[in-house]
């Protein structure tokens, strides 16, 4: 039994018999089809939920074992298991104490950690402004071009540079994102192709 669960056949039948029948599921109309396809992705919900479980039973036994062995900046452990309590009891209280956590704590904090992030990211376009060659050249002008679409003052002192940079925006960028897109699904493609047949076996366990 166990020599049949570690067959690497047996992922492979699983992932091409989901596969097969989401694809067929979708594009095509077949009787009894749908009623399947459901069933699927209910299961697929089920096991999202069992992975957080996991993944919260794992985020326990890490800070635990930090607060144990009393490692480095163990106190900030403390505040985990703290704002895991404070939230499981304020989702099971009311929806207004929820809201209320949610929104007046973890927000204000989310909203100062991506404010860090994109200072360094202003600090790393500041270096990327440093302009040795031609395509650094481009990046800063088209860079440029963006900060003044989004920054008021600009606007005020020449509306130009508002059309300049929605064109910018509207015309390359959105161009190039859609090229980056095609790309991303003939690769998803691809993938799935090799997958199918068999000549990609990354996923399954050794």
């Amino acid at each position: 039994m166990v020599s049949f669960l570690r067959d690497k056949r047996l992922p492979l039948a699983v992932f091409v018999t989901t596969f097969l029948i989401s694809c067929f599921g979708t594009y095509f109309s077949i009787p009894g089809l749908p009623v399947v396809y459901s069933a699927l992705f209910d299961w697929v919900l089920i096991m999202t939920t069992f992975a957080l479980g996991v993944g919260v039973i794992s985020l326990v036994l890490y800070h635990g074992n930090r607060i144990v062995k009393k490692e480095k900046r163990y106190f900030m452990s403390y505040v985990v298991f703290v704002a895991i309590i404070i939230m499981t009891v304020a989702c099971f209280y009311s929806s207004d104490a929820r809201d209320l956590w949610y929104g007046n704590i973890y927000t204000a904090l989310a909203t100062a950690v991506l404010g860090f992030t994109s200072f360094v990211q202003y600090t790393a376009l500041f270096r990327a402004f440093r302009v040795r060659n031609t395509d650094a050249l481009i990046f800063a002008v088209a860079a440029l071009m963006a900060i003044m679409l989004f920054a008021p003052i600009f606007e005020f002192i020449s509306p130009l540079s508002t059309q300049i940079g929605n064109w910018i925006m509207e015309v390359p960028s959105s161009g190039t994102n859609k090229g980056i897109i095609i790309g991303v699904a003939i690769g998803t493609i691809a993938l799935a192709i090799r997958s199918v047949t068999g000549k990609e076996t990354g996923y399954m366990a050794e």
